[in-house]
């Protein structure tokens, strides 16, 4: 039986988003007895939409909020609840632990997280966990005093000492009425949590900044100044080298998007260049990908208030900006990433970059045009080498050309290394 919806594994060329790297992976979702266990059915959904194989298994309490039918038509798997309500050949939770990549435990009720920390197993679901040596994620979800019990967190703590990855929950309205910690983690949060787990793992204690779209450069308090950047490639750069194990910070234009709460993620704004070109000289870090676009010029003298129209046209006088890249003191042991956004002689011009900025790697891309990078879902890479080695990507979505950009860098040792 196939999953509802499935789809064509689909090779890292083609990844459109960071949950299609689960493609293909198979993943067992053990659901507790709480009322977030519907939640648990939108995380199956999400994580089949993406292209894994899921295999659902309730404990008995979690039956009573949600049906097992109802993960087995959302999964095209059977679910499983009881394992003394039919006859097998094969010991049932030894097969699913043997077939299984990954354990995602959500919700993890505090019942279950105790069951977990002790080794208990008296049913289908925490003899399965004993059973099973792959990576195993938990999202915890109960009501905030429960969450803040003292056997509570010493069962989070023995947990995360044994290596179980602990999704946080979020404070928010809870089931008894009251504000407070204790709801599950959003589905998309807990599905990227377990792509990384079932990552490479090659970008692992590495720290990357990303910069990512356009910067505004005021004129009034009403108008300003910028470029068409959307920050797509940046949050893609940024969400790859998480999934593959970096601490990433990613700094970017007041137009982007925040990417999900993940933890060894870290998302600041930059209004201005200058307000970013200060943002990334405060950070740590062991690689910088420049991929944002700020803006070269600004307008010489902000305007306080609204500019009004009148019968003379306003004047508008521009300074220059300064250059990131250039304005960076260079340290040793890092790797220096820039793009080059150019309408033609792509490889001359990042050529032209890489040499007057003093970097590692640049990445040209096209924009204008019908097949240009601004606005678009796809993007077509020249890398330049320091080497003087070329390399084309794509053209292909925009987070498989990060992905590919990626392992370029990878391929990186810092000068003097």
């Amino acid at each position: 039986m196939s999953a509802p919806g499935s789809k064509p594994v689909k090779s890292a060329e083609n990844w459109a988003a960071p949950l299609e790297t689960l493609a293909g992976r198979r993943l067992a979702l053990v659901v507790s007895g709480g009322v977030a266990a519907y939640k648990a059915a939108e995380l199956a959904r999400l994580l089949v939409r993406s292209g894994a194989q899921v295999r659902a298994v309730l404990t008995a309490n979690a039956a009573r909020f949600v049906t097992p039918l109802t993960f087995e038509s959302l999964t095209g798997q059977p679910a499983c609840l009881d394992m003394w309500v039919r006859p097998q050949y094969d010991i049932e939770h030894i097969a699913l632990a043997d077939w299984a990549e990954a354990l995602i435990a959500a919700p993890a009720t505090a019942n279950f997280l105790a069951k977990m920390a002790h080794g208990l197993a008296d049913d289908f679901a925490s003899t399965f966990l004993l059973a099973f040596g792959g990576p195993v994620l938990a999202a915890p979800a109960m009501n905030s005093r429960m969450l803040a019990a003292q056997a509570t967190k010493a069962n989070l703590e023995s947990l995360a000492g044994r290596g179980v990855e602990l999704i946080a929950s979020r404070t928010g309205l809870l089931a008894c009425g009251t504000v407070g910690d204790g709801r599950l983690a959003d589905p998309e949060t807990i599905a990227l949590a377990a792509a990384r787990a079932l990552g490479p793992g090659d970008f692992s204690g590495r720290r990357l900044v990303v910069s990512a779209g356009s910067t505004r450069e005021p004129w009034d308090d009403i108008r300003f100044m910028a470029n068409r950047s959307s920050g797509r490639m940046g949050l893609d750069l940024a969400l790859a080298a998480w999934l593959r194990g970096a601490e990433v910070q990613v700094a970017a234009g007041p137009a982007v998007a925040a990417p999900p709460p993940l933890p060894g993620l870290t998302f600041q704004t930059a209004e201005s260049t200058r307000d970013m070109l200060e943002l990334i000289s405060a950070l740590d870090y062991d690689t910088l990908i420049m991929a944002a676009a700020p803006a070269d010029f600004r307008p010489a003298e902000r305007v306080v208030g609204k500019i009004k129209k009148g019968a003379s046209m306003p004047r508008l006088a521009l300074a220059a900006n300064p250059d990131i890249l250039n304005s960076l003191p260079r340290a040793g042991g890092r790797l220096y990433v820039g793009f080059a956004a150019e309408e033609a002689d792509l490889v001359e011009r990042a050529r032209g970059k890489l040499r007057d900025k003093d970097l590692d790697l640049v990445a040209a891309n096209r924009v204008g045009g019908p097949d240009g990078a601004f606005a678009s879902a796809e993007n077509r890479l020249w890398l330049v080498y320091r080497d003087g080695r070329t390399e084309e990507i794509g053209p292909r979505p925009k987070f498989a050309a990060a992905w590919s950009l990626l392992t370029a860098v990878k391929s990186l040792a810092p000068k003097g290394a």
